[in-house]
């Protein structure tokens, strides 16, 4: 499904210098959900952009189904979904007026589109205001909505960059419980997030990532449960050392 091979990426920033925001990852994705986690600044969201193709690696490959990002971004951008922490909507649009323009840009039929809309809004509780004007909705109404309108087109690759950012817990725990639900045996997801309890929820597999270098890469049990999982990753975060029960190091 998914495959990174030594991808690095640097941008110019004036008062450091040359930063590298990811530096030499290399890993491999069939499916499942894989939680991705790392301080701010590590590198999360420049690792995601370049897998969804809107940016494009300095070296290395990212390739999906067999399409490198590079060359065939088209192909790419077919077969996922990428819901980012900047993603915005047309305020004029009432929620389900979204979702048939989404809808318009991938060859559903008409019938299916229907069936689809409503899977979402029952789905995410989107009945209530469905036909309101993006504008008025609350924060998490408006991230309830945005994931329906990525899941729309059902696709293979689920990429979501800290989705339940600024939710109140009964709207990030629908989100978790979308995540959840979504598991395909053919899908990937992958979810970028501060939260441990997220990764004990739904996470097969954690990737750490410290100062854009993958320092960590195996299932979440392997670090520990509870506050031991929390533990073992702010040390990974923050000093690097090992900890005695962690998975595969590979920093």
């Amino acid at each position: 499904m998914l495959r990174l091979e030594s991808v690095r990426k640097s941008f110019y920033d004036p008062g450091r210098g040359e930063v590298r925001a990811v530096d030499d990852v290399t890993a491999e994705f069939t499916a499942g959900v894989v939680a991705l986690v790392g301080a701010n600044g590590a590198g999360k969201s420049t690792l995601l952009r370049l897998i969804a193709t809107l940016l494009r690696p300095d070296s290395g490959q990212v390739v999906v189904n067999g399409y490198d990002t590079r060359t065939d971004a088209g192909h790419v951008r077919a077969q996922l979904g990428y819901l980012s922490t900047t993603t915005r909507m047309y305020p004029r649009f009432s929620g389900d007026e979204l979702m048939r323009h989404v809808g318009g840009f991938f060859p559903i039929a008409a019938d299916e589109l229907e069936r689809r809309i409503d899977r979402m809004c029952d789905a995410f509780g989107l009945h209530e205001f469905r036909h309101q004007r993006i504008a008025g909705l609350s924060t998490g109404q408006l991230q309830r909505l945005n994931l329906a309108r990525t899941l729309l087109p059902d696709p293979n690759l689920l990429i979501l960059d800290e989705p339940t950012t600024g939710l109140d817990l009964p709207s990030a725990h629908l989100v978790v419980e979308a995540v959840r639900a979504a598991r395909r045996p053919e899908r990937l997801i992958i979810l970028a997030t501060h939260i441990m309890q997220e990764v004990e929820l739904v996470a097969d597999r954690l990737l750490v990532l410290r100062r854009g270098k993958l320092v960590f890469d195996g299932p979440p049990a392997a670090l520990g449960v509870g506050p031991a999982l929390e533990a073992a990753v702010y040390g990974l975060l923050t000093d690097g050392e090992a900890h005695p029960r962690l998975g595969t190091i590979v920093a």
